[in-house]
C-alpha cells in the first residue's frame, strides 16, 4: 500500500510541475502541493524512532529555511533586485515540503551508509 501512495505522490508532483509551468491560473499549483504533502507524510518501509526524528527535524529545518527565503525574496523585491516575490501561501508550502523532502531523504540515506 505504501508503494501505491508513493507512486501517487510522484505522479502528482510530475503533473503538478508541468501544470505549474504551463498554466497561470489560480490553483494550478495544487497537484504539486498535494503530491509533495503526500510524499512527505506517507509512511516508509522502515518507520522507527530515528526515521520519525529525521522527518520532524527536517520539517522544522525546512520551515526556517522557507521563511528565511521568503523574507529574503521580499526584501530583494522591495529593493527592485528581483522581479518576483514569494507571497502566495501555496508557493510557500510547496517550498517548505520540497525542502523538507530533500532534507529528510538525504539525511536518511546518508546516515544509513
Amino acid at each position: 500500500m505504501t508503494g501505491i501512495i508513493k507512486l501517487l505522490s510522484v505522479v502528482l508532483v510530475t503533473i503538478g510541475v508541468i501544470v505549474l509551468f504551463f498554466d497561470a491560473r489560480t490553483g494550478a499549483e495544487l497537484p504539486l502541493l498535494i503530491g509533495l504533502f503526500i510524499g512527505f507524510v506517507s509512511r516508509d518501509k522502515i518507520e522507527d524512532e530515528r526515521a520519525l526524528h529525521l522527518k520532524t527535524s527536517s520539517a522544522y529545518t525546512s520551515l526556517v529555511v522557507g521563511y528565511s527565503l521568503k523574507l529574503l525574496s521580499s526584501n530583494l523585491y522591495d529593493h527592485g533586485l528581483i522581479s518576483f516575490q514569494l507571497s502566495e501561501i501555496n508557493h510557500f508550502l510547496i517550498l517548505v515540503f520540497a525542502v523538507a523532502t530533500v532534507i529528510y531523504y538525504s539525511r536518511l540515506y546518508l546516515s544509513a551508509r
